[in-house]
């Protein structure tokens, strides 16, 4: 049978686990009631899929496999076991990762077209893990159409997206990186970069960026300022800086606009490039 299309669950439920004193006492509690929206999610449409989906679970429980099996079939549901080696090298997990799905579907008779299939990624987090993982099974797996980032179907790091709006997504030019824009609850904007068919955490490409340093700021999933190095304050000059991320590094960075409205943030984000 011929899968012509594939859901990637990447790390579901991290916050499922945790009690409830650590929960409140972390703050984690928006996490939480976000995961339990995109669970519901998960559930849902997975249970309406077409039977030529292929579904495949990297971590959390069990049970979700489960449910994809029950509703698409025991040989369409794949939760993968291979174990992260103790050397930490990410080219051993993702190849055996790989291999695994590859075993999978050779032993059901199952068969996809590297250059016809489509895939959908969702899970947690949406800066970390699912970018990470959805690039690296594309690369591996030798994907010719990129995956669907859902964001939808995904939990976030970073706080500042909380009631965020006016999400867009950027393709950057002569390459396989988008960037994801959002105008935060607060007024302000934020901005990450993530490659579609590329491991993104052995990714070595760069991402240049002219950014001003009383207007823009780029910051950790957490909020914290990484540039400027120094604080802008009145009676600085303005001045515009060539800057460079490597990609891997946009796990865990965002360009975040600060004193400047959304459609001259969305000029800056549109105007970088990847080297």
């Amino acid at each position: 049978m011929d899968i012509h299309h594939i859901v990637f669950l990447i790390h579901p439920c991290c916050y499922e686990p945790i009690d409830a004193d650590t929960i409140r006492r972390e703050g984690y509690q928006l996490y939480l009631d976000r995961e339990e929206q995109v669970k519901a999610r998960w559930l849902a449409e997975v249970a309406e899929r077409d039977a030529d989906t292929l579904y495949v679970q990297l971590g959390g429980p069990r049970y979700l496999a489960e449910a994809a099996a029950a509703a698409l079939g025991e040989d369409r549901a794949l939760f993968l076991t291979f174990p992260f080696p103790e050397s930490a090298d990410l080219h051993v997990y993702y190849g055996g990762l790989v291999a695994e799905i590859r075993t999978h579907l050779k032993s059901h008779d199952l068969e996809i077209d590297v250059e016809e299939v489509t895939s959908e990624l969702w899970g947690e987090s949406f800066e970390g893990c699912v970018p990470g993982y959805g690039g690296a099974f594309a690369q591996y797996l030798g994907l010719k159409i990129a995956p669907t980032m859902r964001y939808e179907m995904t939990v976030y790091d970073s706080r500042f997206l909380f009631q965020s709006r006016n999400l867009e997504v950027l393709s950057i030019p002569n390459s396989d990186v988008e960037a994801w824009l959002f105008e935060c609850y607060d007024g302000t904007s934020a901005a990450t970069f993530q490659p579609r068919h590329t491991a993104q955490w052995l990714d070595e490409r760069l991402v240049c960026l002219r950014l001003h340093d009383r207007k823009h700021q780029l910051t950790d999933k957490l909020g914290h300022t990484v540039w400027p190095p120094e604080p802008w304050s009145k009676g600085k000059p303005e001045l515009e800086h060539d800057v460079t991320v490597a990609m891997k590094e946009w796990v865990s960075r965002w360009v975040r606009g600060i004193g400047t409205d959304l459609g001259s943030f969305r000029d800056v984000i549109a105007t970088a490039r990847v080297e």
